[in-house]
């Protein structure tokens, strides 16, 4: 072995044993020492005070910090209310806003309870919206302080909607909206020739009084086109969750 790749090796084991020796606790109770020595000597010369703290500082820091993260869970729970409770679209009907105090343990009943009814001047077969124009479904089941809504995702529900036309090449579509196994929501009787494309928006086209017209559904998910078919039809994604939804508004009639 040469004389040079001797020395190499010998430099490189005592830089290890070196580097061990400083990571040995003896070493990093040494450093803390003189660094703890270093502060009180700076802390002396410039006529620094020692910060202390008092375990009941301690505690009211904890209690703060505990604090901190309870109202930004709160924030966000603000956030998500006023998102759902929206801003309203319809100026000719009333608005009852309403929290959703009760939900089904079967999801495939599509049943809410809301904290409204009769007393608050709720009505049978009203519209329930979130963020203003969005409608999730109807009110029925009246008693004097709540209300049933019945989701669009019910296999009771059907809606006569069309589609909103977003340039020139696309034309309008009307159809029924029903749900589709009571898991997701399908526009159909489309006819066959209507120039429909996905990611286009679904709109209520009833010129009833309680269903006004333009309440928005959703937009088209997936399109079904099958042969020799005279219909086509359309699976419809609503724009919110519907196990997450915890306020809504009902609109009724002046």
């Amino acid at each position: 072995m040469k004389k040079y790749t001797i020395i190499a090796i010998t430099f490189l084991g005592v830089l290890v044993l070196s580097l061990g020796f400083f990571a040995t606790p003896v070493m990093k109770h040494a450093r803390g020492l003189a660094w703890d020595t270093l502060t009180i000597a700076t802390a002396r010369v410039f006529g620094i005070k020692r910060i202390s703290i008092s375990d009941a500082d301690i505690d009211t820091i904890y209690k703060l910090t505990k604090d901190n993260v309870r109202l930004s869970a709160e924030l966000t729970d603000y956030r998500r209310l006023k998102d759902q409770l929206g801003t309203p679209a319809f100026d000719s009907l009333r608005k009852i806003p309403a929290a959703i105090v009760s939900r089904p343990l079967d999801t495939l009943s599509s049943k809410y309870i809301i904290n409204k009814g009769i007393s608050d001047g709720v009505m049978e077969g009203a519209p329930v919206v979130i963020m203003g124009s969005v409608l999730i479904g109807f009110t029925k089941e009246l008693s004097a302080h709540t209300s049933v809504v019945e989701t669009l995702f019910s296999r009771n529900t059907s809606v006569t909607v069309e589609t909103v036309s977003r340039d020139e090449e696309t034309s309008t579509a009307r159809g029924l909206l029903q749900s589709k196994f009571q898991t997701s929501l399908e526009m159909n009787t489309i006819p066959r020739d209507a120039n429909i494309t996905v990611g286009q928006q679904v709109v209520t086209s009833n010129k009833e009084v309680m269903i006004p017209y333009g309440m928005i559904i959703g937009s088209i998910a997936s399109l079904e086109k099958p042969e020799n078919a005279a219909y086509q039809s359309a699976v419809v994604e609503v724009p919110y969750n519907i196990d997450s939804l915890d306020a809504a508004v009902v609109l009724v009639a002046p």
